[in-house]
């Protein structure tokens, strides 16, 4: 069989979108999807078609394809991801730009090299990796998960920088130190959000939060502020709804701080920006 005819075999049983089934076999493949237009008449074996076969039958049951691939981009990287880990999404890459524009700023720039930035809730690590691939400054990195941590660590050796990586719960093990960045990507979805099937197959303890989501960072607020320094930016990921209720936290838990929501790309409240100084 040509890799045309497993194409169009699939397309006709029309189980999964078109370019669905042409990224599925890119991964069976181990090819990119211009091979796939580059190359209709290749011949696939039995074992190639076999595995095709097993990949489209864990897509349909909700396996994302970054998962099948094991891998997925971000802010311009590639980062090794696995069922412990959520799937980076082009919403958390303003998170990035916000702290680089932070980072960037003249008041800051001769202190860089002394400047620490904690990552709370890293999971594959893309947050703190983007930064320290285009900034100076000491980075560290927090996950509640051993196997997380462990694909962060790896992320991190992949695109060589330096990150000290704490195994916690919140603030729970992390020795009490000042930081000048913070950003947490922590749980924020509701019971009802998490019956999404697009979701089913990422892990429910990075996503779920009890307290119509809020739990994880009320708890953060409430442990954050010895770990301050000074002058700070804490950037939290949020989902729109809760925009208000984030607010009303924040100035009830650092009351001198000022508090900023910003939009993603859709225009929706996706970015809370807690500031002093």
């Amino acid at each position: 069989m040509t890799l045309k005819e497993l194409q169009q075999n699939t397309y006709a049983k029309n189980i999964i979108d078109s370019t669905e089934v042409d990224s599925v076999l890119s991964i069976a493949l181990h090819k990119n999807l211009e091979y796939l237009y580059k190359h209709p008449d290749k011949k696939i074996s039995l074992g190639t078609q076999k595995k095709f076969a097993k990949l489209i039958k864990l897509r349909l049951q909700n396996w994302p394809v970054a998962y099948l691939r094991k891998n997925k981009d971000f802010f311009g990287l590639n980062f090794i991801v696995n069922k412990h880990t959520l799937i980076p999404r082009p919403d958390s890459e303003l998170l990035v730009e916000e702290a680089l524009k932070f980072l960037n700023n003249s008041a800051l720039r001769a202190e860089l090299e002394s400047t620490k930035i904690l990552d709370m809730g890293t999971g594959s690590g893309c947050l703190i990796i983007s930064l320290a691939k285009n900034s100076q400054a000491k980075f560290f990195a927090s996950d509640i998960k051993k196997a997380a941590l462990k694909v962060a660590r790896l992320n991190a050796r992949k695109h060589q920088v330096k990150i000290t990586f704490y195994l916690s719960n919140l603030f729970k093990k992390i020795p009490e130190q000042k930081f000048t960045l913070i950003l947490a990507n922590l749980p924020y979805l509701n019971k009802d959000q998490m019956r999404e099937p697009s979701i089913s197959r990422e892990p429910k303890s990075a996503l779920f939060s009890q307290n119509n989501g809020l739990k994880h960072y009320e708890k953060f607020l409430q442990q954050v502020k010895n770990y301050l320094a000074e002058k700070y930016l804490i950037l939290l990921e949020i989902d729109p709804q809760q925009s208000e209720a984030i607010k009303t936290l924040s100035k009830k838990y650092l009351p001198e701080s000022q508090v900023d929501i910003l939009p993603d790309i859709n225009k929706l409240d996706r970015v809370v920006k807690i500031s002093l100084g």
